[in-house]
């Protein structure tokens, strides 16, 4: 909202990719966004098995007249359509987005506080934890106290071999780049960064929190953990 207010008076057109925050969450086009971008195969589609994204112009933009037309010209020009098998997986996952998005906040919530605790994670970063520097921004985007099914978090000691022991040594939490999907799922981010341009700590996981039960999930992390930290 407040990169809205500034470009509010220029020529800038705001665009926000929201697919960390589906609409259930956040609505950036009433926060004052042009244009909101979906990867509509994570929490969208929610079963991991669409391909399809989307841009949606904001009626009260002040680049509608040209940016919608531009668009859609952009569409037809390069063929960017989605199957129609895609648009009805995507039509499905839909019907169950609020109360899939709703259970994997409140699992994240308390995986969060979890492993803030663990003994052998140095770092969460996670925005409805009351440590994080964007806690105040996020609440006040962020609808009825969701802050996202996404986390990540730093391994003690930052090691990339400590990070891969800890993946490794999960048995309900599968390794995989993906989000938003049914099943947790965690990957070392660094290991996957072009060469040259790695930026993720190497002792880092993200944690993409699925629909499986809170508890079983943390004695897997826990599990994980301390067999990595002993081995």
């Amino acid at each position: 909202s407040v990169a809205a207010e500034d470009a509010a008076g220029g020529r800038v057109v705001v665009a926000v990719d929201s697919t960390w925050s589906p609409p259930v969450i956040t609505q950036p086009l009433l926060l004052g966004a042009d244009v909101v971008v979906h990867s509509a195969t994570k929490y969208i589609s929610g079963h991991s098995d669409a391909v399809l994204g989307a841009a949606c112009v904001g009626s009260a933009s002040r680049h509608r007249d040209w940016l919608s037309p531009r668009l859609a010209d952009v569409r037809s020009a390069w063929g960017a359509v989605p199957s129609p098998f895609d648009c009805w997986l995507a039509l499905r996952g839909m019907r169950t987005l609020d109360v899939r998005v709703r259970r994997q906040c409140a699992s994240a919530a308390t995986l969060a506080v979890f492993l803030e605790g663990h003994p052998h994670v140095s770092a969460v970063h996670y925005p409805g934890l009351a440590s994080h520097p964007g806690r105040s921004v996020a609440r006040g985007q962020m609808a009825d106290g969701m802050y996202g099914g996404m986390l990540s978090f730093e391994i003690a000691g930052g090691t990339a071999a400590g990070a891969h022991a800890v993946a490794a040594g999960l048995g309900i939490v599968h390794r995989a780049t993906s989000l938003g999907g049914t099943e947790s799922l965690i990957e070392h981010r660094a290991s996957i960064e072009p060469e040259g341009q790695v930026v993720s700590p190497q002792g880092l996981l993200r944690l993409s929190v699925g629909l499986e039960d809170v508890e079983d999930l943390k004695e897997d992390l826990d599990n994980a953990l301390n067999r990595a930290h002993d081995a």
